[in-house]
């Protein structure tokens, strides 16, 4: 105790003596320093050679802390364990030539912050996308302050910095603060400062270095529709149903519904879509930070067929055109045409078109119809061809077309010979039959005057040799000339004949058969062969008493057996 006392006194009694001699540090001072500098953290030990090369009269250390008294030795040192003194000013000082000077030892003491914080600034809980809040970082107890840097950093990101220029040596307390403006993309972002002393060559390397935790930072935002997925304008196919989905981001996470029209709302994220569904839908995406509307215009892809610039029936053997129509809000390679008679394809045609427009596309087709073509059905089929899209490729196809075909009439040759032969006293009925469209009217033109309104036409020996029959309708006329061959009836004549010889050919077969019985009984005889006796001429048989010529065999036992049997 009594020893630091006289220190103290003696370096007192020096450094008076120094102001007093007009002592001087300057570069002709024979003295170096090693090192020439020192940074010390606050409570560390420091040692600092002070030595000359020339001859002196003494050299020493002045300081509050490990003085050095006047000596002869060319090296002495300061030194102190634990260095505690914020603004210590050592020197080393040397007397020779008759003069003293001094070099003065630049000090510097550090000290760490008791702790880095971060907080928000008059804000608590989430932050809204768009608004601007404050960061605070607080730096507690350091020193020294000129030497201190507060790094801001989002991640691994430094986002500002601050320098403080304060020449206070002894530990005071530091805020920074940082004004940021967060978006969607901040959300779960997390903010940290760095408190860092930068103490040059002569302090540690790495520098001293304390870290806030992080702030994780919470951000809500207004909901956002994917527009990707959900277009403005969706194309429905007739028969193909759509599946469309609103997909929104936001925090918190929002609600979607859909807005079908005034009296329905569809809570989903995805609606299916046919041909049915209203023109105009909105998909509303909604949360506590703001609700976000999506239009959404459903298009229904239609084709239609129709008979271009002709309208009314067609006739036979004319041409038209079938004409179709569609408008197809899409791309596509390509757009396959069809056209249909019933389930039969009768024409195809393929139209390259890459163009996205909504313009009405159309085609014709060329038909020659026939009589038999009258109430047929046409329609038309459109087929996208999509490269990798949906298989079976999308196709709308239009409502059937009527058509109506008119032709000139036909008559019925087959019913209607071209000559009738008709037999005095028995009158004919003929008929004339016609097919066409319209219905044709049939007509009889008997002579220059007389005309029949009827199908039928009864022919007796008076009618004229030659008759017409005209079937007509708006299409055309068509004749068929028929001739009358009148013919005598020689009908009773041939009966007659007929009945002379059927009773002619009678009388004959009965005299025959009469004739025949007749010779069978008297001509041939009959015989009885009981009793029979042998004949002395021949000795056969008796011929009952008669004389026959007629040669008679006698019978043996065995044959006469089988005679009797």
């Amino acid at each position: 105790m009594l020893q630091h006392f006289f220190g103290l006194f003696y370096l007192l009694a020096v450094s008076q003596l120094l102001s007093f001699t007009g002592s001087h540090a300057d570069d002709e001072c024979p003295v170096q320093l090693n090192p020439q500098s020192v940074v010390v953290k606050y409570g560390g030990s420091v040692s600092v050679d002070c030595s000359t090369s020339v001859p002196h009269k003494g050299m020493g250390w002045v300081s509050s802390e490990g003085g050095v008294p006047l000596t002869r030795d060319s090296l002495i040192t300061w030194r102190v364990p634990e260095l505690r003194e914020w603004d210590i000013e050592p020197a080393c000082f040397i007397n020779y030539n008759k003069t003293q000077c001094t070099v003065y030892l630049p000090v510097t003491i550090y000290k760490t912050p008791d702790s880095v914080s971060i907080s928000t600034v008059n804000h608590n809980g989430p932050m809204m996308e768009g608004n601007q809040y404050e960061l605070q970082c607080d730096v507690l107890n350091v020193a020294p302050v000129q030497n201190l840097t507060v790094n801001w950093y989002k991640g691994q990101t430094l986002v500002d910095q601050t320098i403080f220029t304060d020449t206070i040596k002894t530990p005071v307390s530091k805020t920074s603060k940082l004004l940021i403006r967060p978006d969607r993309a901040d959300d779960g972002a997390q903010y940290w400062c760095e408190a860092k002393l930068e103490l040059g060559e002569e302090g540690p390397r790495p520098p001293p270095t304390n870290t806030s935790d992080p702030l994780s930072i919470t951000v809500y935002f207004k909901p956002i529709i994917n527009e990707t997925k959900l277009p403005s304008i969706v194309s429905v196919f007739r028969g193909y149903p759509v599946v469309i989905v609103c997909e929104a981001e936001g925090n918190p996470k929002p609600t979607i519904s859909w807005n079908v029209n005034s009296n329905n709302i569809v809570y989903s994220k995805t609606l299916t879509i046919t041909d049915s569904t209203p023109e105009d839908l909105h998909c509303i995406a909604n949360s506590s930070a703001g609700n976000t509307t999506r239009s959404v215009k459903v298009s229904i892809q239609d084709i239609s067929i129709s008979t271009g610039n002709h309208t009314g029936p067609m006739r036979v053997g004319e041409e038209y055109e079938l004409q179709c129509d569609w408008t197809l809000h899409t791309v596509a390679k390509s757009v396959v045409v069809r056209l249909y008679r019933g389930e039969h394809v009768v024409n195809t045609t393929i139209i390259t078109d890459s163009s996205n427009s909504s313009d009405r596309k159309s085609y014709q087709f060329k038909i020659h119809p026939k009589k038999t073509d009258d109430g047929a059905q046409y329609w038309c089929e459109a087929q996208l061809e999509l490269g990798e899209g949906p298989q079976p490729p999308p196709k709308v196809t239009s409502e059937s077309l009527s058509i109506i075909v008119h032709f000139k009439p036909i008559i019925n040759e087959t019913k209607l010979p071209s000559i009738v032969s008709v037999f005095r006293g028995y009158p004919l009925v003929i008929v004339c039959e016609a097919e066409g469209n319209p219905e044709p009217t049939i007509s009889w033109s008997v002579n220059s005057t007389d005309i029949v309104y009827s199908e039928t036409l009864n022919i007796t020996e008076s009618t004229p040799e030659d008759l017409l029959c005209i079937a007509s309708n708006s299409v055309g006329i068509t004749t068929r000339h028929v001739k009358v061959v009148l013919k005598e009836d020689y009908l009773p004549l041939i009966a007659g004949l007929v009945a002379i010889t059927v009773a002619f050919i009678s009388v004959i077969f009965i005299f025959i058969f009469i004739y025949s019985i007749y010779y069978k009984t008297a001509k041939m005889g009959r015989y009885n062969l009981k009793d029979a006796k042998l004949s002395p001429q021949n000795g056969d048989i008796a011929q009952n008493g008669k004389d026959n010529s007629i040669p008679m065999k006698k019978l043996t036992f065995a044959s006469r057996n089988k005679l009797f049997s």
